[in-house]
């Protein structure tokens, strides 16, 4: 199913597989480079895996597009990268990651957006989603066959790690000096965006350009480093990797995402709980963190987080000056509610929230319109409802039953990683479960603007289930 959905979107203009490459002279050196690259790839397969998921954590291609006016050279190495992975798998392991439960229903989602698109109001906006996506499970797909064990996996979350170590390295230079000026080649933007009340900060915004978004892709990456640092052996390692972790969730704390903050509450309660470690130790290791809190947490962020209680039902009549973003939010989500509850099944077609917002909007009411810009796109800052409003109870059925699937099959691969004595291997499944319930509970304030980012880590997941039955033989 898989192949024949990406090969019917090759077919409509959507980018998924078009190529652009400029005759202009850095044009020609990036495609010089990404032949050397693609003769690597096809060398030694596994700096496949480690340059895709530098590219994808980096948004690497999308910098040299957007800042540097280069072509896509993720694009120029798809083919490569495939090849390599085809190859080096056996008809067995293709078989295995191919038929897969989330294999299938991630095609099949991907089926669901395509199919949205024959009765969407705006089928350029459809489209657009849908090759969206499309990139999203090509990525999946490459990562799932390309790691091929345990160790291959490993020395890529290694990548993740120092990739998320680069941004937030950059991001904190910028919070330190003051100088945000510099964007250190795309890969660290800023954003003029909402702090509290009616406060508008500068914030850090990494390769994404939106600091909400950056936080949601570094809070994946704390679990990923301290469950690393918990199973690694040689103590440089170990250090390294809780480094990697504490400058990830620092970055993530200075985007002032309330999001990310919940997110990266959540993660690191479930980490400390999945150790059992004594009452001592996590009453110590509490009081340390509230206490670094305290000292270096800026007091913006803290006012920000005081804004949280208007989160609650009928906050905003208690409330004397209620926060101009979450007004704004509420009628969003509200929004999509209502658009949810008149198409209930298949929604209003995929990328589409935006051009009937206006029609619900007013139903809603809110203050927040009066200050709106009329040729504003819109968006629920809620996936679920995103998916439910745009694809209905179809979509969101699907997607809910990937996500499952994918910590289902993760908990019993575990499980079976654990019986076998193999304690690595289940403390970095342990990284990649929490890392995706993370990035699920934020979810719950962000829209799915980049899906690649949680179908990467939905490829890790593939992949070391499918290690699991040859583990037990």
């Amino acid at each position: 199913m898989s192949a024949v959905v990406l090969g019917y979107l090759a077919t409509l203009d959507t980018g998924v597989l078009r190529l652009d490459v400029p005759s202009s002279l850095p044009g020609l050196g990036a495609a010089a480079t990404s032949l050397a690259l693609a003769a690597a790839v096809l060398w030694h397969p596994q700096a496949g895996l480690l340059l895709l998921s530098a590219f994808v954590y980096l948004d690497l291609s999308q910098v040299l597009v957007r800042h540097h006016r280069l072509p896509s050279l993720l694009q120029l190495l798809a083919f490569p990268l495939l090849l390599s992975a085809w190859t080096r798998r056996s008809a067995a392991e293709r078989r295995r990651v191919m038929l897969s439960p989330l294999t299938l229903l991630l095609s099949f989602y991907t089926l669901v957006l395509l199919l949205s698109t024959t009765f969407a109001h705006d089928r350029a906006l459809a489209e657009m989603r849908v090759g969206e996506n499309a990139k999203a499970l090509a990525v999946y797909l490459l990562v799932a066959m390309l790691a091929a064990s345990a160790g291959a996996i490993r020395r890529a979350v290694w990548v993740l790690l120092g990739s998320g170590a680069l941004l937030s390295a950059l991001a904190l230079v910028q919070v330190v000096s003051g100088d945000f000026g510099n964007e250190y080649g795309g890969l660290a933007r800023i954003k003029l965006a909402h702090v509290y009340g009616e406060a508008f900060e500068p914030r850090i915004a990494g390769p994404l350009g939106d600091p909400n978004f950056f936080a949601q892709i570094l809070v994946a990456l704390v679990p990923l480093g301290l469950f690393t640092a918990w199973s690694e052996r040689g103590m440089g390692a170990r250090l390294l990797a809780f480094a990697c972790a504490g400058l990830a969730a620092a970055a993530a704390v200075l985007t002032y995402s309330r999001g990310g903050a919940l997110a990266l509450a959540a993660v690191l309660a479930l980490s400390f709980l999945s150790r059992r470690i004594d009452v001592r130790q996590t009453s110590a290791a509490a009081a340390a963190t509230v206490l670094l809190l305290l000292l270096f947490v800026p007091a913006d962020f803290a006012r920000r987080l005081t804004t949280l209680e208007q989160v609650f039902p009928g906050a905003e009549t208690e409330v004397l000056h209620p926060d101009s973003s979450f007004q704004k939010r509420r009628l969003l989500v509200g929004a999509a509610w209502r658009m949810f509850l008149d198409h209930p099944v298949l929604g209003v077609g995929a990328g589409n929230y935006t051009v009937h917002f206006d029609e619900y909007a007013g139903e809603v009411g809110s203050a927040a319109r009066e200050y709106e810009d009329p040729a504003e796109a819109h968006y629920p800052h809620n996936l679920y409802l995103e998916i439910a409003a745009e694809t209905g109870l179809v979509g969101l059925a699907v997607f809910a039953a990937a996500v499952a699937a994918a910590l289902v099959s993760l908990r019993r691969a575990r499980a079976s990683f654990l019986a076998a004595g193999d304690d690595r291997t289940s403390a970095l499944m342990r990284g990649f479960e929490t890392a995706l319930v993370g990035y699920l509970v934020s979810g719950l304030f962000l829209h799915g603007h980049f899906p690649r980012y949680l179908w990467l880590l939905l490829g890790f997941a593939a992949a070391l289930t499918a290690l699991a039955p040859r583990h037990e033989r």
